[in-house]
C-alpha cells in the first residue's frame, strides 16, 4: 500500500474513534442529566432535516417529461400536457421567464449543500395548481418540503401576475374586438362583446370572523368570481375576491367592467351594426337573467309566449354558455377552482384564481388555431359565405389587419359594419367629460333601450335563424317568413 492509502486508512480510523468517543460521550451526560436530547434540526425541538436528494428528484421529472443523455421521455405530448396542464411551448416559455429568478435559481445553504433545482419547484408547484393536491403529497414525486414547495406555489402566482396580468388579463384592442363581434355576428348576435357570469368558488379555510359575510345562498363560505369570455373561452376579464353573500347584481356593482361603463370608457361607441332595420352603436353582453336590465345586457325573455321569443331564447342561451362552459374548462385544467380553497387569506385566492386564469389563457392562444370556431371561420371564408338559417348568404373575407395587435392571428373578417369614431364638432359632449360619462352611464343603463334591444335580436334571430331553431324549441312553426 502507497503512503497515500496509508494516510487515508489513518485518518478514517482518527474520526471514527473521535465519533465513537462523542456519542459516548453524549450518551454518559444525558444519563447522567447534564443535558437535556435535542430532537435535531435547525432550531431546538424541531426534527431533523430529510435528505431528499434533490439531484434524483430533477433527473426523475427530466427523465420522465423530457428525455436524458438522448434518450426519449417516458411520457409522450398527450401525457404531459395532462400532468402539467400546459402545451410543452407554453411550459417552456413559463421556465425560460422564471428559471434564472433568485428564488428559482439553485442555490448552496450554510452547510454548504446544494437546493433543489428549478424544475423540481415548478413541477410541484404546476401539480398544486393543476391536481389541487396538498403539499405533502407533491413531496412524493418532486422531493421538495411542504413549506418548499407552498412557498413555490406563491411565488409562481406572484412571477405569473407580475409578468403577464396586464398582457392576458386586459380588454380587447380594437382588432380583437372586431373579431369577437364578426364571430358572434356568424352566430347570430351582432354587436355581442362576450358572454358574462359569476360563479363561486368555495371558501374551505374562511375565518370565522368572516363567516357570515361570505356565506352564500347554499349555506357555504365562499368568494366570487366574475368573467367575461368569447366564444374560444378566453377571458377577457376577471374579477374575484367579493363575499358568497353577494349576487351578480351586487358583484357587477362593484366590478371594474362596470366603473369603466359608468366612466364611458368602456364599451367603443365607434363601432356601428344593425338590428331589424335599425343602426345601434352600444355593444352588449349576452347574460342570464339574474343581471339587471340595462342595455348593456342581453338577457333572455322571462315569459316568452310564442316561437318568436323562445328562438331567440335558444340562441340567447347558446351564446351565454360560453361562460359556463369556461368555468368546466378551466377548472378541469386546474383543479384548485375545482376544490374548495384551503388558503386563509382572500389575497391568496385572488392571485391564484388571477395566475390560473393567466395560464388558461396562455394554453388558448397557443390552441386557437385547432378550435371548432376557427376551423368554421376557415371554411366559410373559403367557400365564399356563411349560410344562415332562413338560406340567406353574409359574405366574409380574411381579415389581413395588423396580426401583433391581435391575441389569435387570422380570423373571420367582420360581418357588422366597423365606422369610425365622428370627431368632435361641438355639438356632442366631449370625450372625457363628466357630461359624457353622465350620458353613457344613462345610456348604458336605460331599461327602455334594453327592451328595445331585446325586441330587435327578436326580430332579427327569427328571420334570421327562426326555420332553423324553431325544431328544438318544441313548438309548430307557422307562417314563418311569409
Amino acid at each position: 500500500m502507497d503512503e497515500a492509502g496509508e494516510d487515508e486508512l489513518e485518518l478514517a480510523a482518527v474520526l471514527g474513534a473521535r465519533a465513537c468517543f462523542g456519542a459516548r460521550r453524549a450518551r454518559l451526560a444525558v444519563c447522567a442529566g447534564h443535558v437535556r436530547k435535542r430532537a435535531g434540526g435547525s432550531r431546538r425541538g424541531r426534527r431533523p432535516n430529510r435528505q431528499r436528494d434533490f439531484d434524483l428528484g430533477a433527473f426523475a421529472i427530466l427523465r420522465d417529461y423530457f428525455g436524458v443523455d438522448g434518450r426519449p421521455p417516458v411520457y409522450g405530448e398527450d401525457e404531459f400536457e395532462d400532468r402539467f396542464r400546459m402545451p410543452r411551448p407554453v411550459f417552456n416559455r413559463l421556465f425560460r421567464a422564471i428559471h434564472d429568478q433568485p428564488f428559482w435559481r439553485r442555490s448552496v445553504n450554510a452547510t454548504g449543500r446544494p437546493q433543489a433545482h428549478a424544475i423540481q419547484k415548478v413541477a410541484a408547484a404546476l401539480r398544486v395548481l393543476g391536481y389541487g393536491e396538498s403539499f405533502d403529497r407533491a413531496d412524493e414525486y418532486c422531493r421538495l418540503s411542504r413549506s418548499t414547495i407552498d412557498d413555490a406555489t406563491h411565488h409562481l402566482t406572484e412571477f405569473i401576475i407580475d409578468k403577464w396580468e396586464s398582457t392576458y388579463l386586459r380588454r380587447p384592442t380594437d382588432v380583437e374586438l372586431e373579431h369577437i363581434l364578426t364571430r358572434n355576428a356568424a352566430r347570430g348576435m351582432p354587436g355581442c362583446m362576450g358572454s358574462i357570469d359569476c360563479t363561486h368558488w368555495q371558501w374551505h379555510k374562511c375565518p370565522k370572523a368572516l363567516g357570515g359575510q361570505y356565506l352564500d345562498r347554499k349555506g357555504r363560505r365562499s368568494v366570487v368570481i366574475e368573467t367575461v369570455c368569447d366564444e374560444d373561452l378566453y377571458i377577457w376579464h376577471l374579477f374575484v375576491g367579493c363575499p358568497g353573500a353577494y349576487n351578480d347584481m351586487n358583484v357587477l356593482a362593484s366590478s371594474p367592467l362596470m366603473l369603466d361603463v359608468n366612466a364611458g370608457a368602456w364599451p367603443p361607441r365607434k363601432y356601428k351594426y344593425t338590428l331589424n332595420g335599425r343602426s345601434r352603436r352600444l355593444l352588449f353582453y349576452a347574460a342570464d337573467a339574474g343581471y339587471p336590465r340595462y342595455a348593456l345586457f342581453a338577457l333572455p325573455h322571462p315569459k316568452p309566449d310564442g316561437p318568436k321569443l323562445l328562438v331567440y331564447n335558444r340562441l340567447q342561451e347558446a351564446v351565454r354558455k360560453d361562460a359556463e362552459r369556461l368555468y368546466a374548462v378551466w377548472w378541469s385544467r386546474w383543479f384548485i377552482m375545482k376544490y374548495p380553497a384551503r388558503y386563509m387569506s382572500v389575497l391568496r385566492l385572488i392571485k391564484t384564481a388571477k395566475a390560473t386564469a393567466i395560464l388558461h389563457n396562455m394554453a388558448v392562444e397557443h390552441k386557437r388555431h385547432g378550435f371548432i370556431a376557427a376551423v368554421r371561420g376557415s371554411a366559410a371564408a373559403a367557400d365564399g359565405g356563411s349560410r344562415t338559417g332562413d338560406g340567406q348568404s353574409a359574405a366574409f373575407t380574411k381579415d389581413a389587419g395588423p396580426q401583433q395587435d391581435c391575441v389569435w392571428g387570422e380570423a373571420v373578417a367582420a360581418a357588422t359594419t366597423h365606422e369610425p369614431e365622428a370627431a368632435d364638432d361641438g355639438r356632442g359632449p366631449i370625450v372625457g367629460s363628466a357630461r359624457y360619462m353622465h350620458m353613457a352611464e344613462a345610456e348604458a343603463k336605460n331599461t327602455d333601450r334594453h327592451l328595445s334591444l331585446l325586441n330587435d335580436l327578436s326580430e332579427h334571430v327569427w328571420a334570421d335563424r327562426g326555420r332553423l331553431l324553431a325544431p328544438y324549441v318544441r313548438l309548430p312553426l307557422t307562417g314563418a317568413h311569409e
